[in-house]
């Protein structure tokens, strides 16, 4: 036998040996599929419900390195902050935290933020995301009983956004929420600064609300453009800020149009 008949016959016995192997676990591959399907499925759940675990495990080479920023925006999502940390950055001059949400889900930070914020000094407002399924009314009184007072400096804020206010027309979202507005007046001595994504903000509250302070969200470079006379206050420009005191990625703020601490302070 030649040389190379030899060779030839050696590599058809031998054959691939990663396709051997698999010829060979033929009882394992649905076990192994199944395992690797779950894993796919359990990744999915994690980075749906709980966005920023993944975040924290595997630190994103994404994300905005600017000094652009006035301020940031919390919520229990930023995991624990170390708020010396978080002073020390002179760039921070106000955080808004997140307080409620609806006629009765509390953010489990909002008391532990709150206290951290104001105890290194930093000038904290909290904030309630709008949802469509309770009342006004209802909906501000959760708000009220949680979030006192006199342990605010600056106007609270209602976060207005399409995930709450599901199956709503225009007109009823915008009757709802200025009562909610003219709650917090009568509670606070001021309305409350309105948060708002830019689409959802000129499609369904432009330009009827923009006689209030304003805070839109839009990620990006261009600066948003309210529709109808008026202008923006605040510009939530990244979701992506890396901030040292802050395990997670937190939002980005800054001041626009003239807009300043002042302007916002309670």
């Amino acid at each position: 036998m030649t040389t190379k008949k030899r060779r030839r016959k050696r590599r058809k016995r031998s054959g691939f040996p990663l396709g051997n192997w698999w010829k060979k676990q033929r009882r394992h591959k649905k076990r192994l599929l199944a395992w690797l399907a779950g894993i796919v499925a359990l990744l999915f759940v994690v980075h749906h419900f709980f966005p920023n675990i993944l975040d924290s495990l595997f630190p994103s080479t994404s994300y905005e390195t600017s000094a652009d920023y006035d301020g940031i925006d919390i919520s229990k999502y930023q995991g624990k902050i170390n708020w010396k940390k978080v002073k020390a950055n002179r760039k921070i001059k106000f955080v808004y935290i997140k307080a409620t949400e609806g006629a009765s889900l509390l953010d489990r930070k909002y008391k532990t933020n709150l206290k951290g914020a104001r105890d290194v000094g930093i000038p904290v407002g909290s904030y309630h995301f709008f949802t469509s399924n309770r009342s006004a009314k209802e909906q501000f009184a959760h708000f009220k009983r949680n979030v006192p007072k006199d342990k605010q400096d600056l106007l609270p804020m209602v976060d207005v956004e399409e995930d709450g206010v599901h199956n709503i027309s225009r007109k009823d979202l915008q009757k709802s929420l200025d009562e909610f507005m003219q709650l917090a007046k009568k509670e606070y001595g001021k309305y409350p600064l309105l948060y708002c994504p830019l689409d959802f903000y000129n499609k369904m509250l432009a330009p009827e609300f923009n006689k209030y302070y304003i805070f839109i969200a839009r990620y990006g470079k261009s600066a948003p453009r309210l529709h109808g006379p008026g202008k923006h206050n605040l510009w939530q420009y990244s979701e992506k800020g890396r901030i040292d005191g802050i395990p997670n990625l937190v939002d980005l703020d800054k001041f626009e149009n003239g807009t300043s601490v002042r302007d916002i302070m309670l």
